[in-house]
């Protein structure tokens, strides 16, 4: 198993695709909620008659048609990224390359989480830790290494058209309808951007956090999963035959050693410049 570099995938691949994916990290500003309506709101109360539309055959329409728009707007804005995704995908391969993490034995590594300078404060107790591990996701066997389309693409479906469930029947509707069709419309698309920064925190978490685990198993931090293999040349029953039957299984998985006096630390060299 080789060792890679921990690098900031996520902000490399978010600076790629933050043109299009219109995901954009802006300072949080907290803006006041609006004052409750004075007295003569609730002295002279008006109707909402919705330019002819009943509540009933207006609720139906805004909720059908914001469905509708969402589903369109979503797969046309996840089509948008995974072009623009499909375009960038040589680096993508480069940095995002998981084949050389797969234990001979067949296995992925678990994902390791690292947090640092953490406290935890109760009414009778302070607690703090410089660096906390966990394992998020255990290791696996798998047939063929994870790519980066599986993390990415994941709620990015671009399968969508038009229905004829809903109508409208005069002009009224209709603009409700077109209404209710942008509003949702801009609404998947949005979605669309959320839905591809998740997938690129997951992308980006499992790949640091399986890189991770080679390091703290150099450092004997942590322990290794034990595989037992059983041989047989000939196997089965008189409605099956399997020659070279070869069986692995997970007896213990990863752990962390507590013992301090194992660990041993790991020495970086830097080339000569």
């Amino acid at each position: 198993m080789k060792t890679r570099p921990l690098y900031a995938h996520g902000l490399i691949i978010f600076a790629l695709v933050s043109p299009l994916s219109g995901v954009t990290a802006a300072a949080t500003t907290i803006t006041p909620p609006p004052p409750p309506p004075a007295m003569s709101a609730y002295l002279s109360p008006e109707a909402d008659d919705h330019n002819g539309v009943n509540d009933t055959v207006y609720q139906m329409l805004t909720e059908a048609g914001k469905t509708e728009g969402f589903r369109g707007g979503k797969a046309q804005r996840a089509w948008e990224l995974r072009q623009s995704l499909e375009q960038r995908a040589r680096q993508l391969d480069s940095i995002y390359l998981f084949s050389p993490l797969i234990n001979r034995q067949g296995w992925l590594p678990p994902v390791i989480a690292e947090a640092t300078s953490l406290a935890t404060i109760t009414d009778k107790q302070m607690r703090t830790a410089s660096h906390v591990y966990n394992i998020l996701v255990p290791e696996r066997f798998v047939s063929n290494p994870p790519g980066w389309r599986q993390y990415l693409f994941a709620g990015l479906s671009i399968r969508s058209a038009p229905t004829d469930t809903v109508i409208p029947r005069n002009r009224a509707e209709r603009t409700v309808w077109q209404n209710a069709i942008r509003k949702g419309w801009q609404e998947g698309r949005q979605s669309a951007d959320d839905t591809l920064a998740a997938n690129f925190n997951r992308l980006t978490r499992d790949y640091t956090g399986m890189m991770r685990y080679s390091i703290l198993v150099k450092q004997n931090m942590i322990t290794p999963p034990v595989i037992a293999e059983q041989h047989q040349s000939v196997s089965g029953n008189r409605d099956e035959l399997m020659l070279g039957d070869k069986v692995r299984d997970l007896k213990q998985r990863a752990g962390f050693d507590l013992d301090k006096k194992k660990w041993q630390p790991l020495i970086q060299t830097r080339a000569p410049q």
